[in-house]
C-alpha cells in the first residue's frame, strides 16, 4: 500500500488527515516544515524538512492546513522540496457521488457529503459533516468548514474560506479569496475578497483582493 506524507504538522487538522489515511489503510509519515509544536501523532514517522529521507520524498504528499493561504504556502514548499502530490483523500465515511470529480491534493473529511455532478478542484478541504449539493463548482485551495451546507449550482472560487455551519443558498457565487463567517446564511453573490457575516450574510469589510 502506498504511503502518504503529510507536509506540515502545525495545524490541528493534521490529525483528521492522519485518521482518514489510517481508515483507508495508508501508512502515514509527516514532514515538520516549521519550528514549534505539531499535532501529528506518530512521532517515529515525523521528519524534519531539512533531513527528508529518500523513501519519504518518493511518496506522494498532502498539505494538511485548513486556511487557504497556509495550504498554498505549504504546497509551494513541498514542491520546492521535491514532493509530488497525492490524489484526493476521501474519508471512507464520506458519501460521494460517482459523477463528481476531485482534484489532486483535495481532502473530504469524515461524514462529508458531495452531491452529483459536482466538480472539486485541486487542494480543496471539505471538513467534517459538510454537505455539498449537486452541480457545485469549488475552485482550487478553497476551504469548507465543518457542518457547512452548500446548495445546488453554487460556485466557490479560488482560495475561499467558509466557516463552520455556514449555509450557501442555491446558485450563489462566492468570489475569489472571500471569507464567509461561521454560521452565516449566504443568499446573494459574495464579491471577491469580501468578508461576509450574519443571516442574511452582509459584507463587513471592503471587497479587496487577498493574494
Amino acid at each position: 500500500m502506498t504511503s502518504i506524507v503529510l507536509f506540515g504538522v502545525g495545524s490541528s487538522i493534521v490529525v483528521e488527515y492522519e485518521e482518514s489515511c489510517r481508515r483507508l489503510g495508508y501508512p502515514v509519515a509527516a514532514v515538520k516544515n516549521r519550528p514549534g509544536p505539531g499535532y501529528f501523532g506518530d512521532l517515529e514517522r515525523l521528519v524534519d524538512v531539512g533531513a527528508i529521507p529518500p523513501a519519504v520524498l518518493s511518496a506522494p504528499c498532502l498539505c494538511p492546513m485548513f486556511t487557504p493561504r497556509h495550504r498554498f504556502t505549504a504546497h509551494e514548499e513541498a514542491l520546492a522540496a521535491g514532493f509530488g502530490f497525492a490524489g484526493a483523500l476521501l474519508d471512507p465515511t464520506a458519501i460521494v457521488a460517482s459523477s463528481s470529480t476531485f482534484g489532486t491534493g483535495t481532502f473530504v473529511n469524515a461524514g462529508g457529503v458531495v452531491g452529483a455532478k459536482t466538480i472539486v478542484a485541486e487542494h480543496v478541504v471539505i471538513n467534517r459533516g459538510a454537505a455539498i449539493g449537486h452541480h457545485v463548482e469549488i475552485a482550487a485551495f478553497a476551504s469548507v468548514g465543518p457542518g457547512v451546507v452548500v446548495g445546488g449550482h453554487v460556485t466557490i472560487a479560488t482560495g475561499v474560506l467558509i466557516g463552520a455551519g455556514a449555509v450557501l443558498l442555491p446558485k450563489v457565487h462566492v468570489g475569489a479569496h472571500a471569507v464567509v463567517g461561521a454560521g452565516s446564511v449566504v443568499v446573494a453573490d459574495v464579491p471577491a475578497g469580501a468578508t461576509v457575516l450574519g443571516n442574511p450574510a452582509r459584507i463587513v469589510e471592503p471587497a479587496v483582493g487577498r493574494a
